[in-house]
């Protein structure tokens, strides 16, 4: 297996608000994990950040009450309980920093591993996955109606998970589309999308920030999100930093056509 990722500034951006971060532990976990931070929080490129990296000791954790060193917890540890893992150890960590603002872990999470030939994803807030299986696409996209993501730190404060809750009509909107055939599904806020099936050798999996969305041509008329999935993911080889290089050349050819992304796009794949 091998993995890699990176995120690009969006041109509305000052600073790029979006993280991405994959790697294996212990050869026995191989994870993908993405964060887009809110434009309207402050210190979000550096919560995006922890949060991701809070993710990872999430699964370092998993790995030790696998290995027995927490006897008596249970492994299996259900999507619910990861994301709070995840925002609570971010939480820890941005406590320490004194003027740091407290909305600063405002980030989406969308975290993909592999564990004995198994894909499991835990998408939490909005955004995209694909599935790369043999002349097959397989693909997830996450919205809301109201726009505004449901993240995770949202637990961390009673008052702002109440305002969010008290939304009207927010509705997580799920398009999951396999074999050519879309289904669209609509979910609850803070509920994480879950996906776990088998992998093979040459899949690819990946998961994309709606970042993907902000596209547009450079007439100004938009690009469809589905449009960008090969150049985003049809590697032509999967050696080294394989993400790297194609989104760099995909950045090569939109500087050409003129196309240009208003939003932060990060990206994490697996090549299995």
């Amino acid at each position: 297996m091998n993995t890699n990722s990176t995120y690009y500034i969006g041109k509305d951006h000052i600073v790029c608000e979006d993280y991405a971060l994959t790697g294996n532990l212990q050869d026995r976990i191989t994870f993908a994990i993405v964060c887009d931070g809110c434009s309207a929080s402050p210190d979000v490129d550096f919560g995006a950040r922890v949060l991701a990296m809070a993710a990872r000791e999430t699964f370092q954790y998993i790995l030790s009450v696998e290995d027995g060193l927490f006897p008596g917890m249970n492994p299996e540890i259900s999507p619910a309980r990861f994301g709070l893992m995840t925002i609570n150890k971010a939480n820890e960590v941005c406590r320490s920093f004194r003027h740091l603002h407290p909305q600063a872990l405002d980030a989406t999470l969308l975290v993909a591993w592999v564990q004995d030939k198994k894909l499991n994803a835990y998408l939490y807030g909005d955004g995209v996955l694909v599935h790369r299986k043999n002349t097959s696409v397989n693909t997830v996209h996450i919205g809301l109606t109201s726009g505004a993501p449901d993240y995770l730190s949202y637990n961390l404060d009673k008052q702002r998970l109440n305002g969010y809750n008290s939304l009207k009509d927010n509705v997580k909107e799920i398009a999951c589309t396999t074999n050519g055939e879309t289904i669209q599904v609509n979910g609850k806020p803070f509920e994480p999308y879950v996906l776990s099936c088998d992998v093979t050798e040459g899949d690819v999996i990946s998961v994309i920030s709606d970042g993907i969305n902000s596209f547009r041509h450079a007439n100004n008329d938009p690009i469809l999100w589905t449009e960008l999935v090969d150049e985003f993911t049809g590697y032509k080889n999967f050696e080294g930093e394989f993400v790297q290089r194609r989104l760099a050349a995909f950045n090569r050819k939109c500087l050409k056509e003129g196309i240009i992304h208003s939003d932060d796009i990060s990206i994490a794949s697996i090549i299995i």
